[in-house]
C-alpha cells in the first residue's frame, strides 16, 4: 500500500513538472516535448499496474485514487488551481489513452490557466468539444447554474427599470438643461493626473512584482528539486537535470542571481539529503552540478557585468562563487584584473583562497600564466595560503622570469610565520639589484642568528673581485644590523687582513667591515673601529674615520 502511495505522489509531482514545462516553453520545444512523452509512458505504466488514474481536486487538497499528493491552496497557475477554478473537481486518465490526448489536455489546460480580460470559453467546454476517449471528468453543476440565474436577474433588472429603449420624444422630455448638463459633465469628469503613480509609488509597484516573480520562481525550483528526491529512476533524474539547466542559464541571462543560486544550493542539498539510493544516480547529479557551475556558465558571463553588479546581485554572486569547483581558480584570477568596487574584490579573493584550500592543484599551471598583472595578484593571495602549500608556490615564484614577481615572492616568504630566513637567503645572488635588496633589508630588520650565520657564511666564500662593490658593502652593512658580538672576530679579521701601504686602493670588503662594525653598535666593535683609527697605514685610518664620524652620525641621530 505504502509503494501505491508513492507511486501516485511521483505520478502527480511528474504531471506537474510537465504542466509547467509545457507553460514554460514553446510548443514543439525538445523539453516540454520530451516531459509530454515521459509523463505518458509512466500513465500508461500505472494503468496497465494498478487500473485508471483518478485525480480529485478539493480547494485546499488533491488526491490521486484516494492517496492525498497535494496539501494547502494551490499556487494561480498551477494545473490543481486551475481545473478547480473553472470547476473540475476530478480528472481522469483510463486504459488506451493516447499520446496525442495527452498533448491536447495538457495544452488545454495551458490555454487556461491565467484568465484574461475577454475570456473565450473555459476548460470544461474545452473538454466537451475535445471529445476525449479515454479522458473523464466531472465539472460542477452550480457554475452552469450560476450563469443562467445571472442571466435571468439581468433580464429581471432590466424589466424592473424600464432598460427598453425609449422612443425619441420620451428621451428629449426626460433631457437635462443645459446650465444642469455641464454641472453633471464637471461632476463625472475626471483627472488624469488623479491616476499617475508617484515616485515612491513607481517603486513600490516594482518591489511588489519582483516579489511575486520571485515567489513563482521559487515555488517553481522548489517543486523542481523535490521531485528529485521523489524519483528514483536515471530517466527521470535526466529530465528534470536539463529543466533544471535550462532554468540556471534563463535566470542568468537575466542576472536573477537569486533564482540561479537557489539550483545550485537546491542540487547541492540533494546531493547529501541521504534520500539518493543509487550511486549511480548520485554521480549523474554531481555532474549535472559541476556544469552548471563551471567557470564558463559562472564565470564568463560576469566579466561584460562584473563592475556594475548591485548590492543585491553581489551577495547572491556570493554564494554561487562558493558551489565553483577549484578549477574555476584562473578564471576567479581573471575577474581580478577588471576594474571593481573593493566589495567585489574581497568576494573574489575569499572564494579562490576557499577553492585553493580545497585543491591547490591548479596552481601548479596558474604560476606560469604569460600575464604578469594576474601573477602579482596571485603572490597577495598565496601568503593566506596553508603554509606548506603558500611556501611551495612562492618559492617557484621567486625564480620568475619578472623581476617585480621574484622581488614581492620574497617579501611575501619573509612576511610568512616562522623564521624564513633561510628560505629567502637562497636567492641573495638574484640578477637584480631590487630583490637582493628586497632580501638584505627583510635580514636586517633585527638581531637573529640565522640571517648572521648566514651572512658570514656567505661572505667569507665570496669572490670579491667578481662582485659588484655596492652589493658587497650592503651584505656588509645587513650582517652589522642582524648581528651579535659573534661576528666581531670575522668582521677584525677583514679590516686587518693585510699590511696597509701607502696609496693601496681603499677595499670593497674592508669598507663594509668598517661599515657593519658601526651598525653593531657594541662596545667590542667600537673598540677595533678606534684601533684602525690608530693605524700606521693612511687608507685603514680613513676608513676607520669614516666609519667612526658615522658611527657618531648615527648616535648622535638617537639621541
Amino acid at each position: 500500500m505504502i509503494q501505491r502511495s508513492d507511486e501516485n505522489k511521483k505520478l502527480f509531482a511528474y504531471l506537474l513538472l510537465t504542466c509547467k514545462n509545457v507553460s514554460l516553453y514553446p510548443e514543439g520545444h525538445s523539453i516540454s516535448t520530451n516531459a509530454i512523452h515521459q509523463f505518458h509512458e509512466m500513465l500508461t505504466a500505472h494503468i496497465r499496474l494498478h487500473g485508471d488514474f483518478k485525480i480529485e481536486i478539493e480547494k485546499d487538497h488533491v488526491t490521486c485514487q484516494g492517496v492525498e499528493v497535494q496539501k494547502g491552496t494551490a499556487e494561480e497557475g498551477t494545473l490543481p488551481f486551475t481545473l478547480f477554478r473553472d470547476g473540475i473537481r476530478w480528472l481522469e486518465f483510463t486504459d488506451g489513452i493516447t499520446l496525442e490526448e495527452i498533448r491536447d489536455v495538457l495544452s488545454i489546460i495551458h490555454r487556461y490557466s491565467i484568465l484574461t480580460a475577454e475570456p473565450e470559453g473555459d476548460i470544461v467546454t474545452a473538454f466537451w468539444e475535445s471529445h476525449f476517449d479515454h479522458v473523464l471528468y466531472q465539472a460542477d453543476d452550480y457554475v452552469a447554474e450560476q450563469t443562467s440565474e445571472s442571466i435571468d436577474s439581468l433580464a429581471q433588472w432590466d424589466d424592473l427599470h424600464g432598460m427598453e429603449e425609449e422612443p425619441e420624444a420620451g428621451r428629449e422630455e426626460n433631457q437635462a438643461s443645459p446650465g444642469e448638463a455641464t454641472e453633471a459633465v464637471d461632476m463625472a469628469a475626471i483627472n488624469p493626473d488623479d491616476f499617475l503613480l508617484t515616485p515612491e509609488e513607481k517603486i513600490e509597484l516594482q518591489e511588489m512584482i519582483a516579489r511575486e516573480e520571485k515567489a513563482s520562481a521559487s515555488e517553481h525550483l522548489k517543486m523542481l528539486l523535490d521531485i528529485l528526491i521523489q524519483f528514483q529512476e536515471e530517466k527521470d533524474y535526466t529530465l528534470v537535470l536539463s529543466v533544471l539547466s535550462e532554468e540556471f542559464d534563463a535566470f542568468y541571462s537575466r542576472r536573477d542571481f537569486d533564482a540561479a543560486l537557489m539550483i545550485l544550493d537546491g542540487l547541492r542539498k540533494v546531493l547529501h539529503s541521504g534520500k539518493i539510493n543509487t550511486a549511480r544516480t548520485a554521480a549523474l547529479i554531481e555532474s549535472y552540478y559541476k556544469e552548471i557551475s563551471s567557470d564558463a556558465r559562472c564565470l564568463k558571463p560576469l566579466e561584460d557585468i562584473w563592475s556594475a553588479l548591485n548590492a543585491r546581485q553581489i551577495e547572491a554572486m556570493k554564494g554561487i562563487l562558493q558551489h565553483l569547483p577549484p578549477k574555476a581558480v584562473p578564471a576567479l584570477m581573471r575577474l581580478l584584473l577588471l576594474g571593481q568596487p573593493s566589495q567585489l574584490e574581497q568576494i573574489a579573493n575569499d572564494s579562490i583562497i576557499a577553492l585553493l584550500n580545497q585543491d591547490a592543484g591548479c596552481l601548479a599551471a596558474l604560476i606560469n600564466d604569460p600575464e604578469e598583472r594576474l601573477i602579482e595578484k596571485l603572490v597577495l593571495l598565496l601568503s593566506r595560503l596553508k603554509k606548506e602549500v603558500s611556501l611551495k608556490y612562492l618559492l617557484k615564484l621567486a625564480r620568475h622570469s619578472s623581476a617585480a614577481i621574484r622581488r614581492m615572492a620574497v617579501r611575501a616568504i619573509g612576511l610568512m610565520p616562522g623564521d624564513q630566513m633561510a628560505a629567502i637567503f637562497e636567492f641573495i645572488s638574484d640578477a637584480d639589484a631590487s630583490v637582493r635588496q628586497a632580501i638584505l633589508t627583510h635580514m636586517g630588520q633585527s638581531r637573529n642568528e640565522t640571517a648572521e650565520d648566514l651572512l658570514m657564511k656567505y661572505l667569507k666564500n665570496l669572490n670579491v673581485g667578481a662582485t659588484r662593490a655596492d652589493h658587497v658593502m650592503e651584505c656588509f652593512r645587513t650582517l652589522g644590523r642582524c648581528g651579535s658580538v659573534r661576528s666581531v672576530p670575522f668582521l677584525r679579521a677583514t679590516l686587518f687582513h693585510r699590511k696597509w701601504l701607502a696609496g693601496f686602493q681603499k677595499s670593497a670588503a674592508r669598507e663594509g667591515a668598517a661599515l657593519a662594525l658601526v651598525e653593531l653598535k657594541i662596545p667590542e666593535a667600537r673598540e677595533v673601529i678606534e684601533t684602525a683609527g690608530r693605524s700606521f697605514y693612511p687608507g685603514l685610518r680613513g676608513i676607520a674615520r669614516r666609519a667612526g664620524s658615522e658611527f657618531f652620525q648615527n648616535n648622535s641621530g638617537r639621541k
